[in-house]
């Protein structure tokens, strides 16, 4: 028996769903288990457990009568809704994969991804405008995909067979979001899913009265399988909401469901501390805990969204990434107070069960506290990307570890802290900086609304200069005064505070700054528009003016 499920059964010893091996058997055993039981709470919808899996039924029939079969491939461009998960099982009772993928992919991106796996269909919310099937269809491989939508497939009257897929089947291709270059099929199967849900389990004090709230997109890893597959092992029910960070659905929500649990990235809960009203308009006293991850964690984030809406302790920093199914380590659910090391990094916490993490660098694996690549193993690790042998070599570390890119270090109790990414590292004078420690600066500035700082090589012997980019109201693109008042400010303030002094200032309109669909900055994206005078040629710059 694995260390994920000794601790599973040590928090779960009578766990009805053990011996569950699919994702498709987990949804149908639950739905025998607690068929009344609310599964998920869409808008004014609620759907039980008994529901979801007959939808899912009616969508197999549906996918089976457009040619897919076990083994195919089924990409989802779909939003956050009840159906989604019609979809995504249907596609599983078939022995198929699902390929979710962000609801507003151009037909180029769609293209693109349906190529690289081979879709046998193209699942959309709705039926493609005609203009858009003009678009798309040049672009797809000579075996096109059936083109279906999700009202139809919802309203098909029929139901399939389960295929019954393997453990070691390919359930999900996660493409990741393309921050290093083309973006790659992360191959996780049945088993690695059910095992990252085992773990997060336990380490997180999940229970079958919990109350999961979410906004996170249900096509990204995080979103899915953390906030949706977690609840839907337990029976647990979940609120979902359209994919938004906006403070007024999210909280409110939590206040009028009596949520108990909800994730977000850093940015996510600095919204709701910049842009909502005072914390007592919001009854958040049921919030037993809160994941902030998928990005850096900030002290202040953690400080000011706690104080303000009075849940102390309630933010628990975690860690993971698509290769991993998702999550890796989380902070202590039991402890109230975080660990923060002198550079102002927060730990992650300790690997889940049945989850190794180690540090790696040019000589093996570093000691306690040395700074190297972070890298995994455990159940829930891919085996590779889908058609693409030159990632997947490179992706392995030694001794079955997987590389993640990301910087960090272990400490004596084995609590990680990250430090960041190596390739969004700049290196000025021969100092490290990350990113986040400019953009915390930057943003305590209440005219910023968000920022992002890159190092651009400047061919001297200073190395990189940094570059900060601040989204701000368009409006003061007609104020120069304001703009270059503001502008100085942030020079003068990261000065003071970081001892370095900002070579460049852009102040830009909102949403100019790109994001991946989970909300982590597009760093190479950002440098290469401004690069090619992308930035400028939309309009997006407002400070300083062209010259």
């Amino acid at each position: 028996m694995s260390r994920h499920e000794t601790a599973l059964n040590a928090f779960l010893p009578a766990d009805p769903m053990a011996d569950v091996a699919t994702l498709a058997e987990m949804l149908e055993r639950r739905a025998r288990l607690t068929p009344g039981q609310t599964a998920v709470v869409f808008g004014e919808n609620a759907l039980d457990y008994a529901g979801l899996w007959r939808g899912a039924g009616r969508f197999a029939a549906y996918l089976r009568a457009h040619g897919l079969q076990p083994g195919d491939r089924a990409v989802l461009r779909l939003a956050n809704s009840a159906e989604f998960f019609f979809a995504y099982y249907g596609t599983l009772r078939l022995g198929a994969t699902a390929v979710p993928i962000f609801h507003g992919s151009s037909p180029e991106r769609t293209a693109k991804l349906a190529n690289h796996c081979g879709a046998r269909v193209l699942v959309c919310d709705k039926p493609l405008e005609e203009a858009e099937r003009l678009a798309l269809r040049p672009l797809l491989a000579a075996q096109e995909p059936a083109l279906l939508d999700l009202a139809a497939g919802t309203a098909f009257d029929g139901e399939a067979d389960a295929a019954g897929p393997s453990p070691d089947d390919l359930a999900m291709l996660q493409y990741t979001s393309g921050t290093t270059g083309d973006s790659k099929g992360v191959r996780l199967t049945h088993a690695n899913l059910l095992a990252n849900i085992r773990q997060m389990i336990p380490a997180a004090r999940f229970v079958a009265e919990d109350v999961f709230v979410s906004w996170l997109p249900v096509y990204h890893d995080m979103g899915l399988i953390t906030m949706t597959m977690c609840p839907f092992y337990l029976g647990a029910k979940l609120v979902l909401l359209p994919v938004s960070p906006k403070a007024y659905p999210w909280l409110n929500a939590i206040k009028t469901h009596r949520g108990t649990f909800t994730a977000a990235p850093d940015f996510g809960y600095r919204f709701c501390v910049k842009f909502s009203k005072s914390g007592d308009h919001y009854d958040l006293s049921s919030l037993k805990r809160a994941l902030i991850a998928a990005e850096p964690v900030r002290e202040s984030t953690v400080r000011r969204f706690e104080g303000k809406f009075g849940v102390p302790g309630a933010l628990k920093p975690g860690y993971g990434l698509a290769e991993a199914s998702v999550a890796a380590t989380f902070w202590d659910m039991d402890r109230t107070e975080l660990k923060i090391d002198d550079q102002g990094h927060i730990s992650a916490g300790k690997a889940l069960p049945g989850m190794e993490v180690a540090i790696v660098d040019d000589h093996g694996f570093a000691p306690p506290g040395e700074v190297g690549e972070i890298a995994m193993r455990g159940p829930s690790c891919t085996a590779g990307y889908y058609r693409n042998p030159e990632a997947t070599r490179a992706l392995g570390a030694r001794d079955g570890f997987i590389r993640t890119g990301d910087l960090g270090y272990l400490d004596e109790e084995g609590d990680l802290f990250i430090v960041g990414r190596a390739k969004n590292i700049i290196i000025r004078a021969g100092r490290n900086l990350a990113p986040r420690e400019i953009e915390e600066v930057v943003e305590e500035l209440p005219e910023v609304r968000f920022s992002a700082a890159v190092g651009m090589d400047s061919r001297h012997i200073e190395g990189e200069q940094i570059h900060v980019f601040a989204e701000v109201d368009r409006k003061l693109g007609a104020k120069p005064a304001e703009a270059e008042r503001l502008s100085h400010a942030i020079v003068n303030r990261v000065r003071d505070t970081l001892g370095y002094r900002p070579d460049k200032v852009w102040l830009v309109r909102g949403k100019t700054i790109p994001r991946t669909f989970n909300g982590k900055i597009q760093y190479g994206a950002l440098k290469a528009g401004l690069s090619d005078g992308l930035l400028r040629r939309q309009g997006s710059i407002l400070y300083p003016p062209e010259r």
